[in-house]
């Protein structure tokens, strides 16, 4: 029964929409509050396809449908209902940086990797690096390797829009295809007055591209973010209202149609050229408050430089650096390699700060090197931006830097890897300025965040994923808890009791922190933040849910720290739970993780000792599951 038809037949159970006078829900079951609660016909509730169980508790009406359901039932009912006051919005820049860290999360191993090898082409490539000669032209026959790591690399970041079209779309509830084709037009357009790019098409220089007074082809969107996240966000409502609108073979064929090329039309004659002039206009604004503020406006510049690199802007001042190194030297060189050198410093003490085995730890060991060399993207989308604080530590940090660097009228005098090695751009005569304005970046990024990383950790927040993983087995599911192993069927629920949403496992938590049961990918997370669903490689559907009964609290008393998406592994941090708040409101705070989508002879429980601790096993997968 699909979800429609699912709420259309509990509402009836429940005695009609006038009859409820309250609907929530949280991760497992629809939670309602009849005004009448002898008209519920229990009998034709618990009939319901896809209803698990239902229970009454005081007035309340609690109805199991399970995790990846509810929501759509939930949905479903609210349409029928009087729809519930909203929640307020969460700052504009909080839910900004959320989507670019969404976005950006799914394409850190591609980031790394092009990091790392833009910046080993940048070194092997570079004059001065090694002495006056590029180690290219002092060993030739390296020429031609060194130029296939440097496309390598370079490809990642000059297609980007490729990339984050794919990820952008799925992560506004589009196709990704259709996102990832939108990212290949916006990089293809300048390319096709060449002729040897698609001669059906062929453009020429002389007639260009002219649409509504727009030249489509003078404008380049290589590299560029904040674009195509727009465009994205447009195509994916065009999509479900096209899809809305047609039905059956019509679907399947015009809705990616129609969707494409209403997109497309919107994105180079609308949305395109207009932040790309923004970013231009942004860059121009950069140079004249540089030029007429003097120190000052070394501190803005260095100050808005990161944010800028995080939307994209930045490419807007390329024409401009050179355009200013054609007269003499550039400023902008110089800043960049301060906030990327301080974005370093910042991750690598992350890297210091976090536990062995952690994913936080491996991911801040392998974006510290790209940034030092001029590469900051893995380090800002992968570690930084992410914590938050740490990125406004090594923008304050950059900041500083750029004063000093304006102070001491430190420019560039030739392009290179804006890093530690950029001293081979440098001016004559300027370089040791730069090194003591780096190294002061550094210094001030590194301190700040190992000092922020240690207070976290004295208050009982460690970093997120500050845990050690200790089993990357799929057939196992590990405690996400340190405490006392409490049996199933004691549960004040009865249907936690019963395991009616599959194998359970219930530990009486002896601390806030609930990490993972399991290598996977965050699959879901409750609105209330006390349920989390973790997904498996193999498929296993797990629940971790916090207590029973805390959706009450509404997330007072937790903070999660993690998001719908992101990858875990056993151990690594879901949320910290004020387990006194839970304490004090009469819950009880019992973490239980759940097997959803397999049945009770598909996990057994393995025994131990009563106390375990975070890591434990405590399900493993029978033989019977494995061969079916």
């Amino acid at each position: 029964m699909d979800a429609v038809s699912m709420a259309d037949a509990i509402r009836r159970a429940l005695g009609g929409t006038e009859n409820i006078a309250a609907a929530t829900h949280c991760a497992t079951r629809l939670r309602v509050t009849p005004r009448e609660l002898e008209r519920v016909d229990a009998t034709a509730l618990a009939a319901v396809p896809g209803v698990l169980a239902t229970q009454i508790v005081g007035a309340q009406v609690q109805i199991v449908v399970g995790p990846g359901h509810v929501d759509d039932v939930a949905a479903a009912l609210d349409r029928v209902l009087a729809p519930p006051p909203a929640a307020s919005p969460r700052p504009l820049p909080t839910r900004v940086i959320g989507v670019l860290v969404d976005v950006f999360t799914p394409l850190l191993p591609a980031f790394v990797a092009g990091g790392l090898l833009t910046a080993l082409h940048n070194v092997l490539a570079g004059p001065g690096a090694f002495g006056d000669l590029a180690v290219v032209d002092a060993v030739p026959w390296l020429r031609g390797p060194v130029a296939l790591v440097g496309l390598l690399g370079a490809a990642v970041f000059a297609l980007l829009p490729v990339l984050l079209g794919f990820s952008a779309a799925g992560r506004f509830g589009g196709s990704p295809y259709l996102g990832a084709a939108m990212g290949a037009a916006l990089v293809a357009a300048p390319g096709l007055t060449a002729d040897s790019a698609l001669p059906a098409i062929h453009l020429t220089p002389e007639t260009g591209w002219v649409i509504g007074g727009i030249d489509v082809l003078s404008i380049d969107y290589q590299g560029t973010v904040v674009p195509i996240i727009a465009i994205c966000v447009v195509l994916a409502r065009l999509e479900r209202f096209f899809g809305r609108r047609l039905r059956g073979s019509a679907r399947l064929l015009l809705v990616p149609l129609l969707t494409l090329l209403t997109t497309g039309l919107l994105a180079f004659l609308v949305l395109g050229p207009a932040l790309r002039f923004a970013g231009d206009a942004a860059a121009a604004a950069m140079e004249w408050l540089y030029t007429s503020a003097g120190v000052l406006g070394g501190t803005v510049v260095g100050a808005v430089y990161s944010p800028l690199v995080v939307t994209g802007l930045h490419q807007g001042l390329i024409a401009i650096e050179l355009g200013l190194l054609s007269t003499g030297g550039s400023f902008i060189f110089p800043i960049a390699a301060a906030a990327n050198v301080a974005q370093a410093a910042a991750t690598l003490a992350v890297w210091v700060s976090t536990r062995r085995g952690s994913r936080l730890r491996a991911l801040a060991a392998t974006a510290t090197a790209p940034a030092a060399l001029g590469i900051a993207e893995p380090a800002m989308f992968g570690v930084t931006l992410r914590l938050r604080v740490p990125f406004v530590i090594a923008v304050g940090s950059t900041a500083v830097a750029a004063t000093l660097l304006a102070a001491f009228r430190v420019q560039a005098v030739t392009l290179g890897a804006a890093g530690v090695f950029g001293f081979a751009s440098i001016a004559p005569g300027r370089v040791l300025p730069f090194l003591t304005c780096l190294g002061v970046a550094v210094v001030l990024s590194f301190t700040g965040t190992l000092l922020w990383a240690r207070w976290r950790r004295r208050r009982g927040r460690p970093l997120e994923g500050d845990t050690a993983t200790t089993s990357r087995d799929d057939s196992v599911v590990h405690s996400p808890v340190s405490g006392s192993r409490v049996e199933v069927a004691s549960l004040a629920d009865p249907t936690f009791a019963a395991s009616a949403l599959g194998p359970t496992s219930a530990v009486a938590p002896a601390s806030g922190l609930v990490a993972a049961p399991a290598d996977g990918t965050v699959s879901a997370i409750a609105a209330a933040s006390h349920a989390y669903g973790v997904t498996t490689d193999d498929g296993t559907e797990l629940l971790v849910h916090v207590g029973i009964d805390t959706v009450r609290l509404d997330g007072r008393g937790f903070r999660r720290l993690v998001r719908v998406g992101d990858r875990v592994a056993a151990g690594d941090a879901l949320v910290h739970v004020d387990l006194a708040a839970v304490a004090a409101a009469g819950l009880d705070p019992v973490v239980l993780t759940i097997v959803t989508n397999a049945d009770e002879r598909a996990f057994v429980a393995v025994d131990g000792a009563g106390e375990v601790s975070v890591g434990t096993p405590v399900m493993r997968r029978t033989r019977f599951d494995d061969e079916i």
